[in-house]
This record gives structure tokens, C-alpha cells and sequence, in this order.
């Protein structure tokens, strides 16, 4: 190859590295706009919604009842006496199933009654489930105005929030085997309240 040959050829690549500079240099800023852009992101799976609770005329229970372990023997005779009302009952003795997780099945249960009614006494005070409950039961009953029942078996302090509601006191009153009506009396008005609203 000769020199002419050869300087054509040196001025031919520095033609093509300059005009590639240009170019370069011509998109350079659109290159590092999209660079630096943020991904668009991708959309996750929406949850669906928190199912709302019934309307009163769709619940699947007229109330749920909560209590403490050790009130079981007293809870299932009040219930009894409730369902003889013509109410429906729930309480997780009744809604719970073999293999059932038992946080779900209470939650449900709340969820599907149209109010509820809580068993207060030492027992239950001192029970972190009951506590659970007590709050599953009293927001719902705030925010939408469900029926919260206070129901005092035993000599407590009710919590703020439920010594606002005119309490079901069934101190003294027995298990209604007595003959002084004072336990059907405050079944009764219990029955009564859970139809009226």
C-alpha cells in the first residue's frame, strides 16, 4: 500500500470516529433521560377488599358471644336460652370445625353476626383471646352501629369503651334454674334488644 493510499484511509477512520462522536453527542441527553427515568412499575395484585359486615337482614348469626374458658358451662345455657328465643348463636364452640384454624373461624363468625355480646368476668378479663374478641366486636359496633352487649357475670371493672352501653348484669341472677325470674328477665330484654335493632 502506498502512502496516499494509506493517509486515505487514516483520514477515512477519523471521519467515521468523528461523525460517531457527533451522533453521539446529538442523543446523548435522550440516552440519560431514559437511563435515569424510573421504571414504570409493576402493578401488584390488588387484594380484594375486607368483606363489609352483613346488613342486619343477611347476617348469618343474630350474635356472636364471647366469654372465658372457664364461663363455657354458663355460656352454653345462656345460649341455649337465646336460641329458644328464636335467635341464631354464635360462639366458637358452636362455629368451630375439626381442622379449623380457629383465628379464622371466629373472625368469621364476628364478621357474619349481625351484633355482639361479651361475657364479662374475671375470666374473661384475663384472657388475651377474649381481648381480641372485645375489640373485633366493639369497632364494628362504633364505627357502623352494631349492638355491643356488655353481659356481667362477676365482680369486674368493665373497660371504658363497654361501660359506655347499659350492661346485661346477671350478678346474683343465677343460671335460671331459680324461681325469682331474674335470669329470664335479663334473657328476655337481651332477646328483645337483639331483634329491635
Amino acid at each position: 500500500m502506498d502512502t496516499t493510499g494509506l493517509v486515505l484511509s487514516a483520514v477515512g477512520t477519523v471521519a467515521g470516529v468523528v461523525s460517531a462522536y457527533f451522533a453521539y453527542v446529538a442523543v446523548r441527553h435522550q440516552l440519560s433521560r431514559r437511563r435515569h427515568s424510573p421504571v414504570p412499575p409493576v402493578p401488584l395484585p390488588v387484594p380484594p377488599p375486607a368483606p363489609t359486615p352483613p346488613a342486619q337482614g343477611s347476617a348469618r348469626y343474630d350474635v356472636f358471644v364471647s366469654y372465658g374458658r372457664e364461663d363455657a358451662d354458663w355460656v352454653r345455657s345462656f345460649a341455649a336460652r337465646l336460641r329458644e328465643k328464636g335467635l341464631s348463636v354464635a360462639y366458637d364452640e358452636v362455629v368451630s370445625r375439626p381442622g379449623g384454624i380457629r383465628v379464622h373461624t371466629v373472625e368469621t363468625a364476628i364478621r357474619e353476626a349481625a351484633h355482639g355480646l361479651l361475657v364479662f368476668s374475671p375470666a374473661s378479663m384475663s384472657s388475651g383471646w377474649v381481648r381480641q374478641e372485645y375489640a373485633a366486636l366493639m369497632q364494628p359496633s362504633i364505627e357502623s352501629g352494631r349492638l355491643f352487649i356488655p353481659v356481667v357475670v362477676g365482680d369486674v371493672e368493665l373497660p371504658e369503651f363497654a361501660a359506655t352501653r347499659y350492661v346485661a348484669d346477671f350478678r346474683g341472677a343465677g343460671d335460671g334454674s331459680g324461681q325469682d325470674g331474674v335470669y329470664e328477665r335479663r334473657v328476655d330484654e337481651i332477646a328483645r334488644a337483639l331483634r329491635d335493632r
